[in-house]
Protein backbone atom coordinates (compact mmCIF):
# COMPACT_ATOMS: atom_id res chain seq x y z
CA UNK A 1 0.00 0.00 0.00
CA UNK A 2 1.37 3.43 -0.96
CA UNK A 3 1.00 6.05 1.63
CA UNK A 4 2.97 8.76 -0.23
CA UNK A 5 0.91 12.45 -0.08
CA UNK A 6 2.51 13.35 -3.38
CA UNK A 7 -0.28 13.12 -6.52
CA UNK A 8 -0.63 10.18 -8.80
CA UNK A 9 -2.02 11.90 -11.91
CA UNK A 10 0.57 14.12 -14.08
CA UNK A 11 -0.52 17.93 -14.63
CA UNK A 12 -2.55 18.30 -17.61
CA UNK A 13 -0.90 19.78 -20.98
CA UNK A 14 -1.91 23.36 -22.07
CA UNK A 15 -4.69 24.56 -23.61
CA UNK A 16 -4.16 24.82 -27.09
CA UNK A 17 -3.47 28.22 -28.42
CA UNK A 18 -6.48 30.51 -29.81
CA UNK A 19 -7.62 29.56 -33.45
CA UNK A 20 -6.59 32.91 -35.77
CA UNK A 21 -9.18 34.58 -37.98
CA UNK A 22 -9.99 33.99 -41.13
CA UNK A 23 -8.47 36.58 -43.43
CA UNK A 24 -11.62 39.24 -44.58
CA UNK A 25 -11.82 40.23 -48.74
CA UNK A 26 -12.36 43.36 -47.71
CA UNK A 27 -10.24 44.74 -50.63
CA UNK A 28 -11.92 47.22 -52.94
CA UNK A 29 -11.05 45.12 -56.12
CA UNK A 30 -13.07 42.66 -54.36
CA UNK A 31 -15.91 44.43 -53.88
CA UNK A 32 -16.06 46.43 -57.12
CA UNK A 33 -15.92 42.95 -58.88
CA UNK A 34 -18.65 41.15 -56.91
CA UNK A 35 -21.13 44.38 -57.63
CA UNK A 36 -20.32 44.35 -61.38
CA UNK A 37 -20.77 40.71 -61.65
CA UNK A 38 -24.01 41.06 -59.68
CA UNK A 39 -24.94 44.02 -62.44
CA UNK A 40 -24.20 41.82 -65.54
CA UNK A 41 -26.42 39.03 -63.69
CA UNK A 42 -29.13 41.19 -63.43
CA UNK A 43 -28.92 42.64 -67.17
CA UNK A 44 -28.40 39.67 -68.34
CA UNK A 45 -31.75 38.48 -66.66
CA UNK A 46 -33.65 41.32 -67.80
CA UNK A 47 -32.54 40.44 -71.73
CA UNK A 48 -33.31 36.69 -71.27
CA UNK A 49 -37.02 37.17 -70.31
CA UNK A 50 -37.60 38.82 -73.79
CA UNK A 51 -36.36 35.85 -75.54
CA UNK A 52 -38.45 33.48 -76.80
CA UNK A 53 -36.16 30.96 -78.30
CA UNK A 54 -32.88 29.69 -76.89
CA UNK A 55 -29.19 30.31 -79.00
CA UNK A 56 -30.29 26.71 -80.78
CA UNK A 57 -33.82 27.93 -81.45
CA UNK A 58 -36.91 25.74 -80.51
CA UNK A 59 -36.01 21.98 -79.45
CA UNK A 60 -39.70 21.14 -78.76
CA UNK A 61 -40.92 19.39 -82.75
CA UNK A 62 -43.50 21.56 -84.51
CA UNK A 63 -47.39 20.45 -83.72
CA UNK A 64 -48.29 19.32 -87.20
CA UNK A 65 -51.00 16.90 -87.69
CA UNK A 66 -53.99 16.07 -89.35
CA UNK A 67 -56.65 17.78 -87.95
CA UNK A 68 -60.29 16.30 -87.05
CA UNK A 69 -63.35 18.22 -86.90
CA UNK A 70 -65.09 17.57 -83.51
CA UNK A 71 -68.91 15.98 -82.77
CA UNK A 72 -68.89 14.24 -86.38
Amino acid sequence: MCLSSAPSMPAPPPPPPPIAEPPKKSNENVKRAREDTAKRTRALAGAQSTFITGARGLLAPESVGKTTLLGG
